[in-house]
């Protein structure tokens, strides 16, 4: 038995040394052949397919948006100047009133009766001015003949001059009478629409304490907008050539038909907040606007301005700020930080970080990162690249032409002359893919 283990485990141990060369001889080759196989296709993936757009210059409004609110140009609180029960309300409330107009009636039973006894009381002064004057000269001329006394003749002259102040007295208690019930009717001071009414008929008001309603003019109307110190520095420049344009676009979107001018200027930054008051009329005919609304204040520094635009969708945004993703003349990728202006036509103005002829990543920013190697693809699918756009030997380039032809661009002036020589419209579907081939080559 013994011998019998003894045996095989020679031979175990006796084929061991042969069977090692052997399997590997057998899965060296396979071992290199998967190492191959990785490494050919890692080197042989394909590249991420973006599409992309050129930034182009364009002549467009320089326009500067700032959240504002509306005011009225005038304002009046109609409150009464004397107490007593109020007896009419003729005007129809949120109606339009002249000036002049009665809006409330105070009884005025009181006031005249006070006026008349003023009246009395001034009648009476003045006869006894009258008699006071009659009785100085007939004594005067008395003690120029001797026959009455210098001290008569004084006398008389004080009850004249004590005559007298007593009807001034008069003539202004009656002045004041009269102004009371002038005050029993209540005017409106100004044209504008009137708002509700306080107080109901058959209320006692006080003098200067209670509100009866409110008068606004509405037509025109001002925007007050707090520009940042930085913003007003734009500014600056273009308001020395005159007063400022501005629009108002209204909380539904919409843009209000009329356009006012910059009439006011604060003269102090607010240290607090950093930002400057200003304030624009416009004009409101229709009177559909009232005061209070917030609206956008658009502030149009010059009717053409020449700028770089590029599609909104390209630019993206971190904590870092803006930046697009451009591609370079060799298909790499490089981020670029940008500062972006205002919107125009589904396009961002660039202010900092591009020029004309740069070419951004349009679609697939997710995906895309600085450094990478791109395919640059036109918008229905196509491939093409800087060096070949001018050639047109790619069938995108030919088919982008076809298009531009039939569009709104002559496909001989957009090979030659780039960006310029087109000036596509920001949004023009048709267009875009011959702008994209066209100008990447100024990338």
């Amino acid at each position: 038995m013994s011998f019998m283990k003894s045996a095989m485990n020679r031979r175990r141990h006796g084929r061991q040394p042969m069977r090692d060369p052997l399997w590997l001889a057998l899965c060296l080759p396979l071992l290199l052949a998967g190492c191959d196989d990785g490494s050919s296709t890692a080197a042989e993936s394909p590249k991420q397919k973006v599409e992309v757009a050129t930034a182009t210059t364009a002549e467009i409004p320089l326009v500067q948006e700032f959240v504002g609110q509306t005011a009225a140009v005038k304002l009046v609180d109609v409150r009464a100047k004397v107490q007593g029960y109020l007896t009419e309300r003729p005007f129809v409330e949120g109606s339009d009133v002249t000036k002049g107009d009665v809006l409330f009636v105070i009884d005025q039973r009181p006031f005249q009766a006070e006026v008349d006894q003023n009246k009395a009381d001034l009648e009476q002064n003045q006869g006894r001015l009258d008699f006071a004057q009659e009785q100085l000269k007939r004594y005067e001329t008395l003690k120029d003949e001797g026959t009455a006394s210098v001290q008569k003749f004084e006398s008389t002259r004080a009850e004249a001059i004590e005559a007298a102040g007593q009807l001034a007295a008069s003539q202004a208690a009656l002045q004041n009478a009269q102004l009371n019930l002038d005050y029993a009717t209540i005017k409106a001071p100004i044209d504008g629409r009137v708002s509700n009414t306080l107080v109901n008929v058959g209320n006692l008001v006080s003098a200067e304490n209670t509100l009866l309603t409110t008068l606004v003019q509405l037509d025109p109307i001002y925007v007050y907008f707090s520009p940042s110190d930085q913003a007003y520095q734009k500014m600056v420049p273009f308001q020395e050539k005159g007063a400022l344009k501005v629009s108002m676009v209204l909380s539904s979107g919409e843009t209000f038909p009329h356009q006012g001018k910059i009439d006011f200027v604060d003269n102090q930054v607010d240290p607090n907040t950093g930002t400057l008051k200003m304030r624009a009329v416009i004009p409101n005919p229709d009177k559909t606007q009232r005061p209070g609304q917030f609206v956008t204040a658009k502030v149009t520094l010059a009717d053409q301005h020449k700028v770089v635009l590029i599609p909104a969708k390209s630019v993206a945004q971190d904590e870092g700020g803006h930046y697009v993703y451009t591609v370079d003349k060799n298909d790499k990728v490089n981020r670029q930080s940008v500062t972006i202006g205002p919107e125009y036509k589904a396009s961002y103005v660039i202010e900092k970080g591009l020029k004309p002829g740069d070419r951004v990543v349009l679609t697939g920013l997710q995906k895309v990162h600085a450094g990478a190697q791109v395919e640059v693809i036109t918008a229905d699918g196509n491939k093409t690249s800087a060096d070949n756009v001018d050639s047109g030997k790619t069938g995108a380039g030919k088919t982008n032409a076809g298009k531009t032809n039939a569009g709104k661009t002559d496909s001989s002036k957009t090979d030659s002359g780039g960006a310029e020589a087109s000036k596509p419209s920001p949004g023009d579907k048709e267009a875009a893919p011959a702008e994209k081939d066209t100008n990447a080559q100024q990338g």
